[in-house]
């Protein structure tokens, strides 16, 4: 170490006028600083991946009580004005019916006065709760209309098919996220469903510059 005499030469760091020569890093040892630097990054990434999967599953936790323990309350009332509920939402007697588990007729009974099962009174009421929780908490103002959406543009799918399957689960999760491609939940939903659904017919454009259609 020699005293610094020209002080306006930036050479490096100084101490009371001694100068400070960093250490000169081989290339190993700059690889192996970047492949340690790579490895923290992918545990980073690792854990924000866990602890989203966590939230992810513990929010789906949540939904689900909720789903249950308001449709367990809505099961104590009326049949008939649980029916009435669903079709001022805009739902056809048709698509209750068909969420319901039962046939037209069969709800023609219920809302004059005919008696249901326990079971079939539970599922109605499930369907309720589910609507009044997509209406509260996640907004959809017209959730009859909502559901009858096709999830995706290549598949016939609506949110109605899933409630109907009783897969409150997968509807809610849709209400919750308002995800633009749902495509995880239709995989989970009816696995294969891309293969099933594939267009057997593709638009191309024609030699005149105008569209056409032909069997792929």
């Amino acid at each position: 170490m020699s005293p610094n005499t020209n002080l306006d030469r930036p050479t490096g760091a100084s101490i009371l006028g001694y100068e400070i020569k960093a250490p000169t890093r081989t290339i190993a040892e700059l690889v192996e600083a970047a492949g340690h630097l790579r490895n923290q990054t992918n545990i980073i990434v690792s854990d924000s991946s866990d602890l989203d999967r966590s939230t992810r599953r513990l929010h789906n936790q949540a939904l689900d009580q909720l789903h249950r323990t308001m449709g367990n309350e809505l099961a104590k009332s009326p049949l008939n004005n649980l029916l009435e509920g669903l079709n001022s939402l805009g739902f056809s007697w048709q698509g209750i019916a068909r969420v319901s588990g039962v046939s037209v007729p069969a709800l023609r009974k219920w809302r004059h006065g005919h008696s249901a099962t326990g079971a079939n009174r539970q599922r109605v009421a499930m369907v309720v709760a589910f609507c009044r929780i997509a209406e509260e908490n996640y907004l959809i103002e017209d959730v009859a209309g909502w559901l009858e959406t096709p999830l995706h543009p290549s598949a016939p799918i609506t949110g109605l098919d899933l409630v109907a399957e009783e897969r409150f689960d997968l509807a809610l999760e849709l209400a919750s996220t308002r995800m633009q491609d749902p495509e995880s939940v239709l995989d989970r939903f009816e696995p294969g469903w891309k293969e099933r659904y594939a267009s057997q017919v593709e638009v191309f454009v024609a030699p005149d510059g105008l569209p056409g259609l032909r069997l792929t």
